[in-house]
């Protein structure tokens, strides 16, 4: 499954932009907020950030130690990139080069 059905699945630009901050960190993790993938202004975005960690884990794209719920909003902590993940960033690049 492309990051683009996956940002069908639900919000588009928050979906690549997770994926390509993972990558950037991989092979390291990183804590990942809703700010980090531009949903800190929405009122919907703590709803849209799970929704977006749901469709990301189910296709098998993302791994995370924690999911974390604060007073700040959810979080995950020691979130990465798995396998599968970087071998379908991995075609996408080959597709568009």
């Amino acid at each position: 499954m492309s990051v683009d059905r996956l940002g069908r699945m639900r919000t588009g630009a928050p979906v690549a932009c997770a994926t390509r901050l993972l990558q950037e960190h991989w092979p390291g993790s990183t804590l990942l907020t809703p700010a980090d993938v531009g949903l800190d202004g929405e009122a919907t975005g703590a709803a849209d950030f799970l929704g977006l960690v749901e469709s990301l884990s189910d296709a098998g794209f993302l791994s995370y130690e924690a999911l974390v719920f604060n007073s700040d909003g959810p979080m995950l902590v020691d979130a990465t990139l798995t396998a599968r993940g970087r071998a379908m960033l991995a075609d996408e690049s080959d597709r568009t080069n």
